[in-house]
């Protein structure tokens, strides 16, 4: 190995670690990304500043913020692995026509296009299907996907796209929590009281607590100590667990309320008209699995979607 590389060879590890605190601004996150520990974090950091010799972060009580040149580093490393990445994903898509590739967020994986999978399958055929998912995804990972459930079509603009859903978010907890907090379902001040479950939206523009009180006519501003779930996953198996009351979205817990798994217990706030879209390619790579895609999602929302 020559000596260009020899250094850099040494701390991929702690490079790759830099970038996720860096973008996280959180070490705590960061670990959670890579599923290391945190101490395991904080030893490559550490190493990372004694081979450089100089601090890359400066820290005040729980919080991190990156240095001039820990933020240099980790634009290098996110670079680097990006023009990596673009190129692994090229190579495998050179394979062929018969693949298709869709992206949606967590949630939406989990708690719709799942339950439903086995159809869409069969309506592809011998065509293979990608799933990718990302809660918040880049202009680079969806660049390079054939189909794509958002909501936005601001990041590639370019694309048709059609409304799947329109938006609507409710209060929804599990019918124990309910029996033990008799009154959170016709009451909005005892539901303000009671232990509530935050989605970390991001800047997704979906409906937050503070958004849903505020349609109530109530200021209501999250305590210090409440708890970010980063994936509405994550958030939704808490309120299925009796953890507390967490906004659920018309579609994605419609099953969960009808096998009597979630009760609403409030009324349903629209934020926008629309909740989702269904993006897609226009040009002929794999224009006949995308099209069967297009056509799966058509019937499949049947009732459910939108005109």
């Amino acid at each position: 190995m020559t000596d260009r590389f020899r250094n850099i060879s040494g701390s991929l590890n702690a490079l790759l670690v830099l970038e996720a605190v860096v973008r996280h601004l959180s070490f705590t996150r960061a670990a959670r990304e890579l599923c290391v520990s945190q101490p395991t974090i904080s030893r490559h950091i550490a190493t990372l500043e004694d081979r450089l010799g100089r601090s890359l972060f400066t820290r005040e009580g729980n919080q991190v913020a990156p240095t001039a040149q820990a933020q240099r580093l980790a634009a290098a490393v996110s670079l680097g692995f990006g023009h990596a990445e673009t190129a692994w994903e090229a190579i495998k898509l050179d394979s062929g026509d018969d693949e298709v590739s869709i992206a949606c967020s967590f949630g939406f994986a989990e708690n719709w296009l799942m339950p439903r999978y086995a159809g869409l399958k069969r309506a592809l055929g011998k065509t293979r299907l990608r799933i990718s998912t990302f809660d918040r995804p880049n202009l680079q990972q969806m660049a390079r996907i054939d189909v794509a459930v958002v909501w936005d079509t601001s990041l590639l603009p370019d694309r048709p796209s059609f409304a799947l859903f329109d938006e609507e978010a409710f209060p929804v907890c599990s019918p124990q929590y309910l029996r033990q907090h008799p009154g959170i379902d016709s009451s909005v001040e005892a539901l303000a009281a009671t232990e509530l479950i935050h989605f970390d939206v991001g800047d997704s523009g979906f409906i937050t607590w503070r958004l849903w009180f505020a349609a109530q006519g109530i200021d209501y501003r999250p305590p210090a100590t409440a708890h970010q779930y980063d994936v509405l996953p994550f958030s939704m198996q808490a309120v299925l667990d009796g953890e507390g009351v967490g906004i659920g979205w018309r579609y994605l817990v419609d099953q969960m309320l009808n096998d009597g798994r979630l009760v609403r217990v409030g009324p349903g706030v629209t934020n926008r008209e629309v909740a989702y879209f269904l993006q897609y390619r226009k040009d002929r790579r794999n224009n006949d699995g995308i099209q069967k895609i297009i056509t799966w999602f058509k019937q499949a929302i049947g009732s459910q979607g939108r005109d």
